[in-house]
């Protein structure tokens, strides 16, 4: 499967590999698979959408069994209470899996908890509606500021960013996405997300530039009673 790999600085994630899901499958690509992974598969109305499912799962198999030493077909899976998918029996490997449409991202590290997200660029008449909705006022008040040309693009980097965010913290949509500031531009900067009290602290950086998608690597590295977070993107990235 055609991929590349990239290094990353801020986020610890040695191993970020772009897939293209509709190149022809291995032979066997779905017999690695778990049965509940074949069974998620078939429920897709639209073969595409299932090859697409077989493919990043694959070769997320296939990546982590770089890492790990074990077969792909060999790599057992437990979920969080929220869904997040983990490596089971205690592996200190952290990942995360993307796809959008076509294209897949893959990252893997061994620091701490990942999110990865991609989007193919596309239009999105709704951006500023979306906006008002799920960005912070200052977001939301940034991309309205943007000439129009470039408010697609600038709100697909924003979403990208949040949901790389909430996917390394593995809570899902309980944490809103207007409650955490990620910005409309690609750059590295620690985020605070509120959560219970507490603040998650998270470095967050765009994935390795492509011309048709944007996309965005969060890695969760600690927790605090308040924010403590480095002082600038200069100090997170050196």
């Amino acid at each position: 499967m055609g991929s590349a790999v990239f290094s990353l600085s801020a986020v610890e994630a040695p191993l970020c590999r772009y897939l293209d899901l509709d190149e022809r499958a291995s032979d066997d690509a779905e017999q690695m698979l778990s049965d509940e992974e074949r069974e998620r598969a078939a429920q897709f109305r639209f073969n595409a959408d299932r090859r697409r499912f077989v493919a990043a799962h694959a070769a997320l198999r296939r990546a982590l069994a770089e890492q790990t030493g074990e077969r792909p077909d060999a790599l057992h899976f437990t979920r969080s209470a929220f869904g997040k998918p983990s490596l089971a029996r205690g592996s200190r490997v952290h990942f995360s899996l993307s796809h959008s449409h076509g294209l897949g991202l893959i990252a893997i590290g061994r620091r701490g908890p990942l999110g990865a997200d991609v989007e193919q660029l596309r239009p999105v008449p709704d951006a500023l509606a979306l906006a008002e909705r799920h960005f912070t006022r200052q977001e939301a008040e940034t991309l309205a500021a943007l000439p129009a040309g470039e408010r697609e693009r600038a709100f697909l980097v924003c979403w990208t960013r949040k949901e790389a965010c909430l996917k390394a913290i593995g809570l899902g949509l309980i944490v809103p996405p207007d409650r955490f500031e990620v910005g409309v531009v690609a750059d590295c900067r620690g985020v605070e997300v509120p959560v219970a009290g507490r603040i998650l602290w998270l470095a967050l950086q765009p994935a390795p530039a492509r011309m048709d998608s944007v996309g965005a690597i969060a890695e969760w590295r600690h927790t605090h009673v308040r924010a403590c977070a480095p002082s600038s993107a200069a100090e997170l990235c050196a």
